[in-house]
């Protein structure tokens, strides 16, 4: 029975890199499964292809059943709501490596925080770029031809800031009914049960009613927020 979280050397070492080529030691030593686990683990493409191709220039032969296997259940640890939470935010990109049967969940977690990562990475670069055009422009020795391209430059990038604040805040609302639409769906499951003492259901009751009240503060903001914005927007237009 292959042990499901023992990663030896070679696969540590792949797993680190962070890329597909394999040397020559790692193909004669490979543990085909713990190559696969240890992609699958990582959220990593299917490699197999390559590695059959640098292996055979040593002439060894990969074991395709035994790395997918181990790949399969790699992706059981990777493809989960959590993992997809955390994926997504440290911002990183996702390369559709989950099965039909896992992905749901995975993006269910992944999505409202990459959104969210994304809009905030945006809004710190245009926010770095209003301040370096901002010094710039505080330089006594710019020509005139410069200090007219650098407030041309200055408006765009508050222009790209203000969107990108407007994103941020449009996707900490979606997070917040996300995560509140997940308790309700919580809730709504523990109620089912019969064996529910009255004290406790009353109490999921009562935390259902908060979070209804919640998520319409959350939509109301939304709503508020999303009509400031497209004044705004018809605002830029004159």
């Amino acid at each position: 029975m292959h042990k499901r979280f023992v990663m030896p050397a070679v696969a540590m070492m792949l797993a680190v890199s962070g890329c597909s080529s394999i040397s020559e030691e790692e193909c004669r030593l490979g543990d085909w499964y713990q190559i696969g686990l240890a992609d699958g683990q990582k959220g990593k493409k299917n490699y197999s292809a390559i590695y059959s191709e640098e292996c055979a220039e040593y002439g060894v032969s990969v074991d395709l059943k035994s790395y997918q296997e181990g790949r399969r259940e790699g992706l059981t640890t990777y493809c989960t709501y959590e993992n997809g939470t955390l994926v997504g935010q440290s911002n990183a990109s996702y390369d559709n490596v989950c099965p039909a049967d896992l992905a749901r969940d995975f993006l269910s977690g992944y999505t409202p925080y990459y959104n969210l990562a994304q809009a905030q990475s945006r809004f710190s670069a245009a926010e770095s770029s209003v301040s370096s055009y901002q010094a710039k422009l505080e330089e006594d020795t710019l020509s005139s031809d410069d200090r007219k391209t650098f407030k041309a430059e200055l408006k765009s990038a508050k222009s790209r800031m203000e969107r990108a604040e407007f994103d941020v805040n449009r996707f900490e609302y979606e997070l917040a009914v996300h995560k509140i639409d997940r308790e309700i769906g919580q809730i709504h499951h523990q109620l089912t049960s019969d064996k529910l003492p009255q004290a406790q259901k009353a109490a999921l009751n009562q935390r259902l009613a908060s979070l209804n009240n919640q998520r319409k503060y959350y939509e109301t903001l939304s709503t508020t927020e999303n009509t400031i914005q497209n004044i705004k927007n018809i605002a830029d237009l004159f």
